[in-house]
Formats: structure tokens, sequence, C-alpha cells
């Protein structure tokens, strides 16, 4: 495995920040400044969600390197860092919808298995 050097800009600072970056064996994920990988994961896909489920109560920014060294993807995660975020946009959560982001950590859910509950209790009705 080579080792890249990936610098933190001023706005990632302070912040923690898991990189997905691809191996000989398949892709690996880890925290900045860890010396052991979080884990290898055997597609991209497979790595960015274990990724995003690290950072999922702590929050933080999840870097995505293509197999060229580049960054291809940098996604914010976690609830605080949502909340920021959704403050300056002025949008707020129901006490309904924080109830049920509360329920989704204590059950350990994917951002899959969140976003298609999320679709069936708050989507439109037709």
């Amino acid at each position: 495995m080579t080792s890249r050097n990936i610098s933190m800009s001023p706005v990632t600072k302070g912040r923690t920040c898991v990189h997905v970056v691809p191996t000989e064996d398949g892709w690996l994920v880890r925290r900045d400044g860890a010396d052991r990988a979080t884990g290898v994961y055997r597609t991209q896909a497979e790595a960015t969600e274990a990724a995003q489920s690290v950072l999922r109560r702590s929050g933080g920014e999840v870097r995505v390197q293509g197999r060229d060294g580049r960054i291809r993807e940098s996604m914010t995660v976690g609830r605080e860092s949502m909340a920021r975020i959704a403050a300056v946009e002025g949008i707020h959560l129901s006490a309904e919808a924080k109830r049920t982001l509360a329920d989704f950590d204590r059950a350990g859910a994917s951002g899959d298995e969140r976003r298609r509950s999320i679709a069936r209790q708050f989507g439109k009705k037709a």
C-alpha cells in the first residue's frame, strides 16, 4: 500500500475526517491520524457506507479517493454538522423527525435503511 499525504483544508480542521482509499486488496477506511485502518472492503460503495457509519453519531467528513489518488467525493456526515448547515439554510427538523433520527442511531440503521424509512414516513402522499 502506498502512503498518500492528505492535507486538511481550513474547513476540515477540528473536524473528524475519514478517508476511503484504494488498495491492492480493495478499499481501505481510515480516520485521519489513525495508525490502523477501520476496515478493508471489497467495493468502494461498501467502504463509503462503512465510513459514513463510523461518523454517523460523532459527525465529520468522509473523503473518497479514486484509484488515481484524487478526491472523487467529499461529504459531511452526522446530525450536528448537518444541523449547522440546515440552520444556515433555514431548515429546521420537527420534534418527530428528531425522535426518528435518534431511533435510527440506537438501531444502528444504515444510510439506505434511513432513506427508505424517512421516505415512507415523511414522503408526500399520492
